[in-house]
């Protein structure tokens, strides 16, 4: 089946206006793919249905308003702007081929009766292509029944007007002769009727594609590629054309595999995760620090609490990576993304927990992120590996207790010394950490660790139906290196460097500890941000008391030396009077 997006947004009005020190200023777009803007020193972020902002500082968010453009105008109607593409002809074996005049709006309609594009402009993704010298948008036209395209359009500035070029990749076309109205042919070659592998009729998303939900991104080498798909037969990718921004029509691909299990098809591309209807879309990938980072989004994008509903709810962002940009994608626990069967792999009734849990809904944490207002239901991410030097990822999140309102998040990325990305545990509010200082800095002095803290562990299978949400314990961390309190183990802290990792119950945690400002109020604290790589669990910590320095000793408990001085500086051999007394270096409470 596959996952709607009903976004009231009306509902977004109820969320709290709050004064905040720290001046953040929060705005409402479904499913923001984020994008830098040089000439103007300005971040995007363009979401469904029209939404977009801006902000200069990932903290102050705008609104913004891009209009369309066709032959006739530069402020289209959406019923009018996917109708006629601008570009007829491609290159292929170097020779003009012609593209079918592809009517988006017409396709997306032979899903439903009553289609209206106006509700079904989804998640749209936007590059600088830097051979076209234009901005591309990626946009998803949805329609029912897997009738959906991914379209590009085009803008001499990012802020538009983006007119339609061509499509991009189709999806749906599993009945009679309907792929002649599609590129079907211009990939594999003419055909007198459909091939047998993608007549389906009503199982076609048990194997193919639902085409929307474009991810576009440069590798390494300066090829451009696209993964796309949500739920249904999984995430594929194509290498496009850097001149078109289309797809690359010479680039082909061999049909491997057999029913619903094939992995690469000739039309559609390669599989990189997902399949047999697993859940899972909006693919997002970044390339950070030596891998290719894949994101996906689990379950059902809704806030949930619904029992009867099952796919209410239950959003939750998903890691993989791989050395390639193509795949294969592997999480911490060199499980692939891709599925062989059908697996619920979400909520509390999940047998799959794969990909890593950066994190999930969660509420009593800090200052803001409590009561109505704990977040769920977190997703369709994008994340940027920033020109600033930082690592953002950018999110919508619903509410604990505020209908389908949403807002978008931002929060500082950075990767633990296993190179694993690991996100702090607030919201970011300017800090001046940068990704490469956490292997050659220590943000946080070892002396300043010791403490008491809120522990909370971003476990799998939260029960949505029931909104349950994880929750924090407190610990102390002790300047012994032990952890104690509601969780216990031990911490330990690499020194010249801002690695910091946590054994809390047998299980080891790798992660990083930073300053971070406990949103909304200007308070700052000590956090850390770690993964379990063999669970795929995160875990997150921010101190609430620092320790005094000061360790207990009964007494009795001294060695007989003369290491120990009162806090007059003189030696006593065998102190036995209650008070203070240090000890190489360090200072004792003897009671």
């Amino acid at each position: 089946m596959m996952m709607k997006r009903f976004i009231p947004l009306f509902l977004s009005l109820m969320l709290p206006a709050i004064s905040i020190a720290v001046s953040l200023q929060h705005v409402t777009v479904h499913d923001p793919s984020v994008v830098w803007d040089p000439e103007s020193k300005t971040y995007y972020i363009f979401g469904s249905h029209r939404d977009n902002a801006k902000t200069s500082d990932m903290m102050r968010w705008t609104k913004v308003t891009v209009p369309w453009a066709t032959a006739s105008s530069s402020n289209a109607a959406n019923k009018d702007a996917f109708t006629t593409p601008q570009v007829t002809t491609v290159k292929k074996g170097g020779v003009d081929v012609s593209l079918p005049q592809f009517n988006a709006v017409n396709w997306s309609a032979k899903g439903g009766k009553s289609y209206n594009v106006d509700g079904n402009m989804w998640a749209p993704d936007v590059i600088y292509n830097k051979v076209m010298n234009k901005w591309c948008m990626y946009l998803s036209i949805n329609g029912d029944s897997w009738y959906s395209s991914i379209i590009l359009l085009t803008a001499d500035k990012i802020t538009g007007p983006y007119r339609y070029q061509a499509p991009v990749v189709i999806s749906g076309f599993k009945n009679g002769t309907e792929f002649k109205d599609t590129d079907l042919e211009l990939v594999i070659g003419s055909q007198s009727t459909l091939p047998s592998r993608y007549a389906t009729g009503s199982k076609w998303g048990d194997r193919w594609p639902n085409n929307i939900d474009p991810c576009v991104f440069y590798d390494e080498e300066g090829k451009l590629w696209m993964s796309y798909g949500s739920w249904s037969g999984g995430i594929w990718m194509l290498e496009l054309d850097e001149n078109t921004g289309l797809r690359d029509y010479d680039v082909e691909y061999s049909l491997t595999g057999t029913g619903n299990g094939i992995t690469e098809d000739p039309y559609f591309g390669k599989k990189i995760a997902g399949g047999y209807y697993v859940s899972g879309e909006a693919s997002y990938i970044e390339y950070i620090g030596g891998y290719y980072f894949l994101f996906m989004s689990y379950g059902g994008l809704a806030a949930g609490g619904n029992p009867n509903d099952y796919n209410n709810g239950g959003y939750q962002m998903r890691v993989f990576r791989s050395e390639k940009p193509d795949g294969p994608y592997k999480d911490s626990n060199n499980i692939s993304a891709v599925y062989n069967s059908y697996q619920l792999n979400f909520g509390a009734k999940a047998n799959s927990d794969r990909g890593v849990n950066i994190f999930g809904a969660y509420t009593d944490w800090g200052n803001q992120t409590k009561g109505n207002y704990g977040e769920r239901s977190q997703g369709h991410n994008s994340i940027i590996a920033a020109e600033d030097g930082r690592t953002y990822l950018v999110y919508h999140t619903r509410f604990q207790n505020a209908g389908e309102g949403h807002q978008v998040r931002v929060h500082q990325v950075f990767q633990n010394k296993d190179g694993w990305l690991v996100a702090a545990p607030f919201e970011y509010t300017g800090e001046e950490v940068k990704s490469a200082d956490i292997a050659s800095s220590q943000q946080v002095s070892t002396d300043r660790i010791p403490g008491t803290y809120q522990l909370l562990i971003h476990k799998y299978r939260l029960d949505h139906t029931q909104k349950e949400a994880a929750k924090p314990v407190e610990i102390t961390l002790s300047a012994d290196g032990k952890i104690s309190g509601g969780a216990t183990g031990t911490w330990a802290a690499t020194a010249g460097t801002s690695y910091v990792n946590f054994v809390i119950s047998g299980t080891a945690y790798r992660g990083v500890m930073v300053e971070q400002t406990l949103e909304p109020k200007d308070e700052k604290t000590i956090a850390f941000t770690g993964l379990a790589s063999k669970t795929g669990v995160t875990a997150w910590a921010y101190q609430t008391k620092a320790a005094t320095g000061i360790m207990t000793m009964e007494n009795g408990q001294w060695t007989m030396d003369n290491g120990v001085y009162d806090l007059q500086g003189r030696c006593v051999t065998s102190p036995q009077k209650p008070g203070i007394y240090i000890k190489n270096g360090k200072k004792y409470l003897l009671k």
